[in-house]
């Protein structure tokens, strides 16, 4: 019912459907250019393709802003992602430490080998690259390290900073929303018109802080991509672009669900959790 009374002027698409097109693009379009420009000789090409990859990232959370703005409960319900995503999620999207734990895992990469190769028959143009990829996360410099520490712990201390923020306003709008309700219970019209100002100033608080949270993603990704040369920026969006496609792979779909749905004493299905 609050959602049919109080709800703002909502975008004619569901933010779901951009969502599926949006990987879809990221997974037909640009990450098979970008692992070709991988495995060519162009950093001119590598680098126009870097930027490309990051600016649908980015674009993306500008979608997300204004599909925040326009309808907050389709983000606050997320019924349309699935069972991978959802655990992984904080305020709206990926938790902004998802980044700079991927960046991180280059960072403590031992082997070159380890770039070289890829299961994904799609991605047959990421074998025998060249020495400046294959090289790229080893022995970083020090700089580079010291950047993705600073990053890190400011994450650190700003996501729980955001998340108390939005627990004090959940706190205050039950404080509110009780008592201006009963005195005013016997009143329609003025029950509503109470309940209705509590609700729009609690929502006012959830999307601000959603769209602080769009901003931090944006930020963090703009950091990365800062301190780290074409060659490393390439191999994290190829990561980066890689993770978020798994999520929606229908295999790795049906194996959870299926562990799901066998008992927990069952031996065979701990692999396929694993």
């Amino acid at each position: 019912m609050l959602k049919g009374v109080f709800s703002r002027q909502k975008q004619s698409r569901p933010f779901k459907e951009y969502y599926v097109e949006w990987v879809s693009t990221l997974k037909n379009n640009l990450l098979p250019l970008l692992r070709r420009s991988i495995g060519g000789e162009s950093p001119t090409i590598l680098s126009t393709h870097v930027e490309m990859v990051h600016q649908h990232f980015q674009s993306y959370y500008y979608a997300l802003d204004a599909a925040t703005t326009s309808d907050p409960f389709q983000l606050l319900s997320q019924e349309w992602r699935n069972s991978l995503e959802k655990p992984l999620l904080w305020l709206g999207d990926l938790h902004p430490l998802l980044f700079t734990h991927l960046a991180r895992s280059f960072l403590r990469e031992d082997s070159p080998s380890d770039t070289d190769t890829d299961t994904d028959t799609d991605a047959s143009s990421s074998h025998h690259r060249p020495w400046q990829v294959a090289l790229a996360w080893r022995n970083p410099s020090d700089s580079l390290t010291a950047r993705m520490d600073q990053i890190d712990c400011g994450l650190r201390l700003i996501v729980p900073t955001l998340s108390d923020r939005l627990k004090r306003a959940e706190d205050a709008f039950v404080d509110r929303v009780v008592p201006d309700w009963f005195r005013s219970r016997h009143r329609k019209d003025a029950a509503k018109v109470a309940l209705g100002a509590d609700f729009k100033e609690h929502m006012e608080e959830v999307v601000s802080a959603f769209l602080y949270a769009n901003r931090l993603r944006r930020n963090v990704l703009l950091d990365i991509m800062s301190a780290t040369s074409v060659y490393q920026a390439a191999l994290f969006l190829e990561g980066l672009a890689q993770f978020l496609i798994g999520f929606r792979d229908p295999h790795l779909l049906n194996a959870l669900e299926h562990c799901k749905a066998l008992p927990l004493h069952a031996k065979h299905c701990r692999p396929r959790c694993h």
